[in-house]
């Protein structure tokens, strides 16, 4: 658990410099903070149904032009009964592509990702995780002066460990943007 928070980590660190980059050669733009509620359905057997609402993630988008933007994504849980406990962590990094090129998102995006999740347990049950990659489709739609935005997203990703995984998530998030 701790290496794979040390990884997660790293990109975070790894995306910010690339992002303040960027910046400072055009100017301040803005930053995305948003969260995401969803249903995620696994394909796979046993087939299984997660439903995280109102927020299943967090994410940040650093703007790197006007149709590409590099996006680090969290999710924790922490669950805690009768002396046992698990935690589940999803740390995900994306790049949305936007074709039209609105900075403040309006309209339809692509977003490949690649990421780890996984599940400590304590005693006997240990601990999981995996990679996986994804490829998501969604629509943003501004609203409060474009300091706002509702985000719409149907996802596919593919896990690599245990012989692979398959599941589709939909997601539907709130963003706010900085000037």
């Amino acid at each position: 658990m701790k290496r794979l928070l040390v990884i997660g980590f790293a990109m975070l660190v790894l995306a910010a410099p690339a992002a303040k980059a960027q910046r400072s050669q055009r100017g301040s733009t803005p930053v995305e903070l948003g969260i995401d509620g969803g249903v995620t359905f696994g394909l796979d057997a046993p087939r299984t149904t997660v439903v995280a609402l109102p927020v299943q993630s967090f994410r940040v988008g650093f703007l790197m032009s006007n149709n590409l933007a590099l996006e680090p994504r969290v999710g924790i849980n922490s669950f805690h009964s009768g002396g046992a406990s698990a935690t589940s962590y999803d740390l995900q990094l994306g790049v949305v592509y936007q074709p039209d090129g609105d900075r403040v998102g309006n309209g339809f995006y692509g977003r490949p990702f690649a990421g780890i999740s996984g599940l400590n347990v304590s005693g006997p049950g240990g601990n999981n995780n995996s990679g996986y990659m994804g490829l998501g489709l969604g629509l943003k739609i501004p609203f409060a002066d474009r300091r706002l935005a509702t985000r719409m997203e149907a996802n596919y990703a593919h896990g690599f460990s245990g012989g692979g995984s398959n599941q589709i998530g939909l997601l539907i998030g709130l963003s706010f943007f900085t000037r």
